[in-house]
């Protein structure tokens, strides 16, 4: 994802932030800073923001993404969606877009018990502020599933091919609608299991997604 966000859609390396392997307070700290650095555009930011790793829902239900140093028996210890949302819309940007391919499974891509990827998007979290759309790998109570071919999530693969092949000319809603009949078809082939990306999208934002391009 990095190398796309430099190759493809030319974000400068300077301002790319890359963690593996991120504990919460790395996660945190790389949070806030770009929070910081919104403030300091004066409404001019425009920030891609990509996780992949493990998510999980807490005992009322909201997702969690869930750091190297997390576990299911600590899950409000992670980076809460809400929080998230929160940090990168408390001060105006020109656009902020969010892509989401995380797992429940607990298994590392590849191994027979990796079974599905995806954080389930409740009401609670649902974004309310600011110029932000979220692209999230899945919806409701599904997962979303891997590619093992391929070495990615099948969220992730096909974002990245449509990049790689131009798609970046592509409005938002026409990415989603890309990846609803992509997505659609490689879960059911090569897993028998529906996966259903999603768009959700700030008030601000609803009338911008059939302008907005990636480049």
């Amino acid at each position: 994802m990095k190398e796309y966000f430099r190759n493809v859609l030319g974000v400068p390396e300077a301002n790319i932030d890359y963690l593996t392997d991120a504990t919460a307070a790395r996660m945190s700290q790389a949070i806030g800073k770009l929070s910081e650095l919104i403030k300091l555009n004066e409404g001019k930011a425009e920030v891609f923001f990509y996780y992949a790793g493990h998510g999980l829902p807490d005992e009322n239900k909201e997702p969690y993404l869930i750091p190297v140093d997390v576990t299911g028996s600590n899950v409000r210890d992670g980076i809460s969606l809400s929080f998230l949302y929160r940090r990168l819309t408390e001060f105006p940007a020109d656009r902020v877009t969010v892509f989401l391919d995380a797992c429940f499974s607990g298994a590392a891509r590849g191994q027979e018990l990796f079974a599905m990827r995806g954080v389930k998007i409740k009401a609670n979290t649902q974004v309310t502020e600011g110029n932000m759309v979220v692209f999230a790998a899945s919806s409701g109570e599904q997962g979303a599933l891997p590619f093992r071919e391929k070495m990615h999530g099948i969220f992730t693969y096909h974002l990245l091919k449509k990049w790689q092949s131009g798609g970046g000319d592509l409005t938002y809603n026409d990415m989603h609608r890309y990846l609803l009949r992509e997505v659609g078809i490689q879960s059911v082939q090569s897993h028998s299991k529906s996966q259903t990306p999603q768009l959700l999208l700030s008030p601000m934002a609803e009338n911008k997604v059939d302008v907005w391009k990636f480049y």
